[in-house]
């Protein structure tokens, strides 16, 4: 016991180097096996889609930050008539314990549940499908027809390109153009 331990301190330390100087995938140690913080992740996200299945939300992301002496666990949730206060507690207090039992995030950590937020970017298609209708703001790497920002509505989507209706016309839009894609939020 005594030689995991010895081995798991000099990793941690080895992990912490690392993470210091900007190396980008970190590393942790638990009990002497070693995962990535993409495998962290994707544990979580088992235990987080359950519970979001069985409480009627979607998940949308999960976002896991390593920090000095606090880690950060953000899970985002979405529901069709919106997300309130109750909701992220319901889903904070339906995973929190199923995390511990999972025994492989080795700092302290911080917990948030919350919805996704009208101004985070549309990357997935999952977030093309919930926001079908609603007016979107697009970004582009490289103009197109001489715009390199379009604002319309989402009207479709498949693998390969996003249909906005903007200014009486309906364009095509291929998803590897767009730099950004966020909901338009008028006042």
């Amino acid at each position: 016991m005594l030689e995991i331990i010895f081995i798991c301190d000099i990793i941690e330390l080895i992990n912490r180097k690392l993470l210091k100087s900007g190396f980008s995938h970190s590393c942790f140690c638990k009990w002497g096996c070693i995962m990535s913080k993409k495998e962290i992740v994707a544990k979580i996200k088992e235990v987080a889609l359950k519970h979001a299945e069985i409480l009627g939300y979607e998940l949308v992301d999960i976002e896991y930050k390593i920090g000095n002496k606090h880690d950060s666990l953000s899970i985002f949730i979405y529901r069709e008539d919106g997300i309130d206060l109750d909701d992220c507690s319901k889903m904070s207090r339906a995973i929190d314990e199923d995390i511990e039992n999972l025994d492989i995030i080795e700092n302290p950590y911080y917990l948030e549940v919350s919805s996704p937020g009208l101004d985070r970017p549309l990357k997935t298609q999952d977030d093309y499908r919930r926001n079908i209708g609603k007016d979107v703001t697009i970004k582009l790497y490289a103009p197109i027809d001489g715009k390199k920002q379009i604002e319309g509505s989402l009207l479709n989507y498949d693998k390969e390109n996003v249909e906005i209706e903007s200014e009486s016309d309906t364009i095509s839009i291929p998803i590897k153009a767009i730099a950004n894609m966020v909901q338009t939020i008028k006042f």
